[in-house]
C-alpha cells in the first residue's frame, strides 16, 4: 500500500511537470538583415516558401527595407530551416535577435 501511493505521487509530480512545461510559450521571433546576392530569386518567392512551411505564422517586411522579422512556433519549424530558405535562394543573412514570445507580448490580442 505504502508502495502505491509513492508510485501516485511520483506519477501525479511526472503530470504537473509535463503540464506546467507545455503551458509555456513555444514561440520564437527572429528578426533578419538580409541581402540578396548576384543570383537571387525575387523576394517574394522567399517569402511565399517560407510562409508555406508549416509553423511559420508571421513574416513581415517593411518597403525599402532590408529587415524580416519571421514568428514561427519552435515545435513544428526550427531557425536553421528558415534560414535555409533564404540561403538556398542566394541570399546573405544576418541574425539580429532571436527572442521567445511570450503570451503577454502578443500585440493583436486584447489587454
Amino acid at each position: 500500500m505504502k508502495n502505491l501511493y509513492r508510485k501516485s505521487r511520483i506519477l501525479f509530480l511526472f503530470f504537473i511537470l509535463i503540464v506546467a512545461n507545455c503551458s509555456e510559450s513555444h514561440h520564437n521571433e527572429l528578426i533578419y538583415r538580409f541581402k540578396p546576392n548576384d543570383s537571387a530569386i525575387g523576394l517574394d518567392s522567399v517569402k511565399t516558401q517560407i510562409l508555406t512551411e508549416r509553423g511559420t505564422e508571421v513574416l513581415i517586411m517593411y518597403p525599402d527595407s532590408d529587415i524580416v522579422i519571421i514568428q514561427y512556433d519552435r515545435f513544428q519549424t526550427n531557425q536553421k530551416l528558415i534560414e535555409l530558405y533564404f540561403t538556398s535562394n542566394d541570399y546573405s543573412i544576418e541574425l539580429i535577435t532571436k527572442t521567445r514570445i511570450e503570451k503577454r507580448n502578443q500585440p493583436w490580442e486584447k489587454k
